[in-house]
């Protein structure tokens, strides 16, 4: 007999009275023969749409034409473009002068990298001062070193802070060239009158001559700055340090501006040079050594509290301590300059072959 596919209307023929499903070989749709026995006119109303075929599909379709049909989909968001790099837009001129004022940076760098260098060695000498307080007569030689590496230490920053000063511009740079400026000059300024009137806190554990004691004034007066706490509360004692008058204190209080302003600097260069993460290197060092003292002068005032309270002070185990905790503070204010001696060896290199950090790592 002959049926007739639901779907596809196709027509199959099948031997008389089957009752099997039938596949119509066309569409492959599966009804049974009563189905295709139905005339059209009373097929049941949930019937299928009929599925066209694969080949009809694709005639169906309409060629896309990229050139004129839009997309049916949303239009992607264009990219903004990376701003060029703003040397390509300078003239050669403008190159030359940026490459020397790059390489002023960089030889600036290197004189406050030495004269910090120039700074630990002093400590050093100092510390080994103290320990012969400690258990011998000292020798004025190494005062009178550290005295003359303290020479060089100031000489080489203030002609290092100048070439800095000069180098290339950045956000900040300029402020920050002004400010170390001024704190340079004026803390030099207020070191010469120190010296020059030979002003220094007077240490009851060792007696200094005139010219051992101008010396000792050169290197570094951060020193007094530990021991403010301690005169303040115990300045009628034996053991305490007595501050004849308030110049050594503001004197150390320039040092530690000049040194944070200096680093500042040296963080505005690494800026200019395209290194930030050596920026923040800079900026932490400047922290670091500004709030050293502070935490130094606390620990300070408590050992000296507990030596004083428990009344002794005058005992010679007492005096060995006191020159343990002399050695102890040049070291740690060595150690909190040496962030700083890193911090300008760094930025000389960065300033020496600037935008290398952002080359692409292989």
């Amino acid at each position: 007999m002959l049926l007739t596919c639901p779907t596809c209307q196709s027509g199959l023929q099948v031997p008389d009275g089957t009752t099997a499903l039938v596949r119509c070989p066309a569409c492959t749709t599966v009804f049974a023969p009563a189905v295709g026995l139905a005339p059209p006119d009373e097929e049941p109303e949930d019937k299928p749409k009929p599925r066209k075929r694969r080949h009809e599909d694709k005639e169906d379709e309409t060629p896309e034409n990229r050139d004129f049909d839009p997309p049916d989909e949303k239009p992607q968001k264009r990219r903004r473009r990376v701003p060029e790099d703003a040397t390509n837009r300078l003239s050669p001129e403008e190159r030359a002068a940026l490459r020397r004022a790059f390489a002023r940076a960089a030889w600036g760098c290197k004189l406050i990298w030495i004269a910090f260098t120039l700074f630990a060695l002093a400590m050093i000498l100092i510390i080994a001062y103290w320990f012969q307080i400690a258990f011998t007569d000292p020798s004025a030689a190494f005062i009178i070193a550290a005295g003359a590496m303290g020479v060089g230490y100031w000489t080489l920053g203030v002609v290092g802070v100048g070439l800095c000063a000069s180098g290339p511009r950045s956000p900040g740079h300029g402020g920050y060239a002004i400010a170390a400026g001024v704190a340079t000059v004026l803390h030099l300024v207020l070191l010469a009158v120190l010296v020059g009137q030979g002003t220094e806190i007077s240490h009851s554990a060792t007696q200094r001559d005139a010219g051992e004691g101008r010396w000792s004034l050169v290197p570094t007066q951060l020193d007094t700055l530990t021991f403010y706490l301690s005169f303040l509360f115990y300045h009628g004692e034996e053991l305490v340090p007595q501050i004849e008058n308030p110049l050594p204190v503001i004197v150390g209080l320039a040092e530690l501006v000049r040194n944070l302003l200096v680093l500042m600097l040296l963080s505005c260069l690494a800026r200019a040079a395209g290194d930030e993460e050596l920026s923040h290197r800079c900026t932490r060092a400047a922290g670091f050594a500004s709030f050293g003292p502070g935490g130094l002068s606390i620990v300070t005032f408590l050992f000296v509290a507990a030596i004083v309270e428990t009344n002794a002070q005058s005992t010679t185990f007492a005096k060995i301590l006191f020159s343990t905790l002399e050695m102890g503070i040049y070291a740690i204010l060595m150690g909190m300059l040496f962030p700083a001696l890193m911090a300008a060896r760094e930025t000389a290199d960065a300033c020496e072959e600037p935008f290398q950090s952002q080359l692409p790592r292989v």
